[in-house]
Formats: structure tokens, C-alpha cells, sequence
């Protein structure tokens, strides 16, 4: 059985989402890692923990607007796309990105609830693709296919 660690410093919806995709695996949701123990996968929900290994979800299409406050930066810069991103902390490798339009009067709070949503939906098929070694097909999602997991679909049930 695989194992995968969640670190947070504070409850999110990804979290149940995280536990959800990966119900075959062994999730331990942590606020630190001690040493000693091996994972098949780290995913780090702690914006002050970088220093720990695994993948992590960034509010944009990095490399632009790396930092603290990404929907609030894209707003203010006028841009018209955002994203998220998903990548190693270990070696800065981007695993996934996805795009997010941004409207002339989206705000800010608009912005960053769109990307809270993405995140669980994005980065739990993202880590259960790593865990299964598998490639992560975007355009499954960018063009309303399935994502895997809903279980009511034909490619679900199969």
C-alpha cells in the first residue's frame, strides 16, 4: 500500500478531496514530518514549509507571480490569464499547470476562489496520476472530459 503524507498547518477542502482520490492509500495528514518515515508521496498544503519535500500547489502560472499573494499580483498586473501550478519542491520541476481566464471585472476574491477550487480538483488527480505513475492528461479537463473519479461515467465504471 502506498503511503502519502499531507502537510497543512491548517484545514482546507483539499484535504477531504486529497483523502478521497487516494482512499487505496494510506494518508497521514500532518502538521511536521519527522524523520524516519518514508513516503511514496509528500504533498505540502504549508506555504511557510518549502523546505520539505514533495509537490505543491501555487496560485499561478509559474514562473510569473511567484509569491505570497499570486491572485492579488495577477489582478493587479492586468493579466488576462492566471493559472495554477503543481510542482516539486525538491527540484522546481512543474508537473501540472492549468489555465484560468481572467474577466476585465473579476475581483480579487473571485480570483482566489477559482483557484481554491482548482486545487482540489486538480492537485488530488495530480498526485493520484504520480502514484500511479502515470502521465496527467490536461486536456481531460480542458475539454469537460473525465476526470476519473466521479464514478457515475462509463470510463468510471470500467
Amino acid at each position: 500500500m502506498k503511503r502519502i503524507a499531507v502537510l497543512y498547518s491548517e484545514y482546507k477542502p483539499v484535504i477531504d478531496a486529497l483523502k478521497y482520490t487516494l482512499s487505496d492509500c494510506e494518508v497521514e495528514c500532518l502538521t511536521e514530518i519527522g524523520g524516519g518515515k518514508d513516503y511514496d508521496l509528500v504533498v505540502n498544503l504549508c506555504s511557510e514549509k518549502f523546505d520539505a519535500s514533495g509537490i505543491v500547489c501555487h496560485h499561478s502560472l509559474l514562473p510569473a507571480f511567484n509569491s505570497a499573494e499570486p491572485e492579488k499580483e495577477a489582478i493587479l498586473a492586468g493579466v488576462k490569464v492566471s493559472g495554477i501550478t503543481i510542482y516539486n519542491i525538491e527540484n522546481g520541476n512543474i508537473i501540472t499547470q492549468y489555465p484560468v481566464f481572467i474577466k476585465n471585472d473579476t475581483h480579487y476574491d473571485e480570483l482566489k476562489k477559482e483557484m481554491d477550487y482548482l486545487e482540489q480538483v486538480i492537485l488530488p488527480v495530480t498526485a493520484r496520476k504520480i502514484i500511479d505513475n502515470e502521465q496527467f492528461d490536461i486536456q481531460s479537463f480542458m475539454h469537460g472530459g473525465c476526470s476519473g473519479n466521479c464514478g457515475g461515467c462509463s470510463s468510471c465504471r470500467s
